[in-house]
């Protein structure tokens, strides 16, 4: 009797305890689809983001661009500015100078 009921609690465990290849089929579908989803958003936001990186690395050149042209123009202004600066001193110190003579002239004339 006892090796009757462990057949028949042998054979029931095994004939349920089995899945069909259809069952694992239906359940794995979703699945698949889920990840199949998944990857192609992965696949797109990866594609973004390449194209962000890209965008990114034009946009740096470009201000490095313009930070050196920036720094070419200040460099320009700044030797234009002393070079005005050192004019104005020459004419400054001309005027000094002829406004001297004149004085000296003024001081000769009252003098006669």
């Amino acid at each position: 009797m006892r090796i009757y009921l462990i057949g028949v609690i042998g054979t029931a465990l095994l004939s349920t305890g089995c899945a069909t290849k259809g069952f694992v089929q239906k359940q794995l579908d979703p699945i698949s689809c889920r990840v199949d989803v998944l990857e192609n958003r992965n696949a797109s936001l990866q594609t973004k983001t390449d194209s962000l990186e890209a965008r990114v690395a034009a946009l740096e050149s470009q201000v490095k661009e313009a930070q050196l042209a920036n720094k070419a123009m200040l460099d320009e202004a700044t030797a234009s500015a002393s070079a005005s600066a050192q004019r104005a001193e020459a004419a400054a110190a001309a005027a000094e100078q002829s406004a001297q003579r004149t004085q000296k002239i003024f001081e000769l004339n009252q003098k006669k």
